[in-house]
């Protein structure tokens, strides 16, 4: 019987701890009379993208012809990319793969 009332008890207790609830009234805040002007400040998203663009080997005839940085305008990221890797060639194109932070 002591068991059962323990457990019982152990019941109440955990009913009341896992939905108590705060009856007090909030603070109260004093704001300001003035009309402050109040300026919210948020940082830029950024975004780290990999764009991999096939470039014509007849504007770019040399692995040192091929921009070392690229431009990335796709709305609504925005952003220089860093040249990461020529990853293949055929007689009319090289694959590059360029990388970096866009923001938002």
């Amino acid at each position: 019987m002591s068991k059962k009332i323990w457990i019982g008890l152990l019941s109440v207790v955990a009913c009341f701890t896992i939905s108590s609830t705060s009856f007090a009234s909030p603070a109260a805040t004093n704001l300001p009379s003035s009309n402050a002007v109040s300026e919210v400040v948020s940082p830029m998203a950024q975004k780290y993208i990999t764009w991999q663009i096939i470039l014509p080997k007849s504007q770019f005839p040399t692995l040192g012809d091929i921009p070392m940085t690229a431009s990335y305008n796709i709305d609504p990221y925005r952003g220089t990319l860093t040249l990461l890797s020529v990853d293949g060639q055929t007689g009319y194109t090289w694959t590059v793969t360029y990388g970096g932070y866009v923001t938002y």
